[in-house]
């Protein structure tokens, strides 16, 4: 909550998101009003660094060299999600979760915002699997791979072969076990994991979940990797996996001997490349509607304080007034409101909403609902 200090020294953005959401950065301040702020008991971070002489100079800073290329990256990226979509078909209770985090904001936009968030797991309307293929030419020899092609050659075989036939097959089937196991495979295909930068990525979410163990599917090699990196990227990779002693003759060899070199002494090493091991999620910006209506009332209330001012005893004497008005109070100034609907006071002195009936059975229908209901009829 922003005090009236704050309030004055302190301003936000609002922007249109990516999707078209509504985004509100709030408590921005100017780097000369920390001071005043920290007299005040506020706890101002995120400050500019001085030493940046960029922001002063108007200057743009010079680009670190990224690790691996942005090619590399989508390369990369594309065993990790092969090998995310081959868990996933293992797991269809994660695999319906992530449909409904998916749907569930569509259908309540008013709780969720309107539009899909870039950083959400994202789930294409259209099987993913040629432009994993695209990316990474290498990805047919993957175990991932091994296993999404296994299962899709049998639901190949177990489906209908007309679409037309495809409802009325889907509707016999078990929905605790072949239609689960179904809606894992094609959830699975449907997610794109692939990025052209090493930023944090919202497939982490599910890798996460799954406790996904790259190793088990990706194994570093010449073509894999060394043959895309720079002969320093291939020394720092062998000193750290392996050892110095290990590295030390790779800088004297020419790029494809030391990439040769640099997998056969790795070749019992489960190394992975950072891009493959950050579990990191990427921040989600979105517009909470229940918060704006908790700072509108807020400022509501802070706005009738600075109303009433001074004014505190007559204002309570208008509540009194009222109070008689509408019946709350009796000729004689008790409270006669029902007992079962005031609220009740706890022993520590808070006030205590009095619970008025019991909570509510489960409101949507059931089979059990359904067919009591059929008997009645």
């Amino acid at each position: 909550m922003w005090d009236v200090q704050q309030i004055a020294e302190a301003g936000a953005f609002v922007m249109v998101g990516p999707n078209g959401e509504l985004m509100i950065e709030r408590g921005l301040v100017r780097p000369e009003s920390k001071a005043a702020l920290e007299e005040h008991g506020a706890i101002v971070s995120g400050l500019a660094d001085a030493s940046d002489t960029s922001i002063s100079t108007g200057t743009a800073a010079p680009k670190e060299r990224p690790i691996h290329t942005a090619t590399l990256c989508q390369r990369l990226t594309a065993h990790r999600t092969a090998a995310v979509q081959a868990e996933l078909t293992k797991r269809p209770s994660v695999a319906l979760a992530v449909v409904l985090h998916r749907l569930v904001p569509i259908a309540f936009p008013k709780r969720y915002g309107q539009g899909v968030d870039a950083n959400s797991v994202q789930l294409n309307g259209t099987c993913t699997q040629d432009k994993l293929m695209s990316v990474a030419d290498d990805l047919p020899a993957s175990v991932a791979w091994a296993v999404i092609d296994a299962q899709s050659q049998q639901w190949a075989a177990t489906l209908p072969s007309r679409r037309a036939d495809l409802l009325p097959w889907l509707i016999e089937q078990d929905p605790g076990t072949t239609l689960l196991d179904l809606l894992a495979f094609c959830t699975a295909s449907l997610v794109d994991g692939i990025s052209g930068t090493e930023k944090p990525h919202a497939v982490n979410a599910i890798s996460s979940v799954l406790e996904l163990d790259m190793t088990r599917y990706w194994t570093p090699t010449r073509a894999s990797y060394f043959d895309h990196v720079s002969k320093a990227r291939i020394v720092e990779v062998v000193t750290n996996a392996v050892s110095p002693k290990a590295a030390a003759d790779l800088q004297k060899m020419k790029k494809g001997d030391a990439a040769a070199a640099a997998e056969l002494r790795l070749a019992q090493v489960k190394w992975l490349p950072e891009i493959l091991t950050d579990q990191t999620l990427p921040t989600v910006n979105y517009f909470d509607p229940e918060s704006e209506d908790e700072d509108r009332d807020e400022s509501d209330v802070s706005d009738d304080d600075t109303q009433n001012g001074d004014t505190g005893g007559d204002a309570s004497e208008g509540h009194d007034a009222r109070d008689d008005a509408n019946g709350v109070n009796g000729p004689d100034g008790t409270d006669d409101t029902d007992p079962s609907a005031a609220n009740t006071i706890a022993e520590n002195g808070e006030s205590v909403p009095a619970v008025v009936a019991a909570t509510p059975a489960w409101p949507f229908p059931t089979s059990a609902s359904a067919e009591a209901q059929q008997r009645m009829r």
